[in-house]
C-alpha cells in the first residue's frame, strides 16, 4: 500500500510539473532595416522577410511565463543602384538578406492572469547565410566576409492568446551588435508579427 501512495503521488508531482510547460510553433513575417551611420551611407530601405520555428513555455505563476524560442529569420534591407551608365537608366532595387538562427528568452507578463500580455528579452542570432542581389538579375553574391557571425540584441512586444492554442504577438527586435563589418552602426532593426500554436 505504501508503495501505491508513493507511486501516485511521484505521478501527481511529474503531471503538475508538465502541467507548467507547453510547446508549439510559430511563423510570421517581418519588416528589418539597418541603423545609421551604414543607412546614412546607403540610403537602407526596409525589406520584408519571415520567420519559421518552435518555442517552448514554462509558467512561473499566475501573471509571469518564462519562454524560449529557436527558429530561422531572414532580415537585411533593400537599396538603389544604377547598373547602366546612362542618364535615362533607372535605379534597380539592391538586395540584401541576412539568414539567422534565432533564439530569444522573453519574459512574458499577463496582468491578472489575462488573455493579453507584455514580453521582453534578450536575443541571440548566428548567421547561416548572406547574399544580395539586384533585381531582374539571375546571380546573387556571397557577401559572408562582409557580415558578422554573432547578432545580440532586445525583443520587447504586445501579444494575445486568441485561443488556448492560438497566440499573435508583434515584436519589435533591437540589434545591438554590429552585422556588418567595416562601419559604424548597421546594427539590426525589425518589426515582427507572428502566429503561434501550442500543442
Amino acid at each position: 500500500m505504501k508503495k501505491i501512495l508513493i507511486a501516485l503521488a511521484l505521478c501527481a508531482i511529474s503531471t503538475s510539473s508538465m502541467a507548467q510547460w507547453s510547446f508549439g510553433v510559430k511563423a510570421g513575417i517581418n519588416s528589418s532595416t539597418v541603423s545609421k551611420p551604414l543607412e546614412e551611407v546607403i540610403d537602407a530601405h526596409h525589406r520584408w522577410g519571415m520567420l519559421i520555428g518552435g518555442m517552448a513555455s514554462y509558467q512561473l505563476s499566475r501573471d509571469f511565463d518564462l519562454q524560449g524560442e529557436l527558429y530561422y529569420a531572414k532580415r537585411g534591407f533593400k537599396t538603389d543602384i544604377y547598373v547602366e551608365p546612362s542618364e535615362e537608366a533607372k535605379p534597380k532595387d539592391w538586395y540584401f538578406d541576412l539568414h539567422y538562427i534565432d533564439m530569444p528568452i522573453m519574459l512574458k507578463y499577463r496582468p491578472l492572469g489575462s488573455i493579453v500580455y507584455a514580453e521582453v528579452g534578450p536575443q541571440v542570432g548566428y548567421l547561416i547565410d548572406s547574399k544580395n542581389e539586384i533585381k531582374d538579375y539571375d546571380e546573387d553574391t556571397n557577401i559572408d566576409d562582409n557580415t558578422n557571425k554573432l547578432d545580440f540584441g532586445f525583443v520587447g512586444g504586445i501579444g494575445v492568446d486568441a485561443t488556448e492554442h492560438l497566440t499573435v504577438d508583434l515584436r519589435y527586435y533591437l540589434g545591438l551588435t554590429k552585422s556588418w563589418k567595416g562601419f559604424e552602426g548597421g546594427k539590426n532593426r525589425s518589426l515582427e508579427f507572428s502566429v503561434g500554436y501550442w500543442f
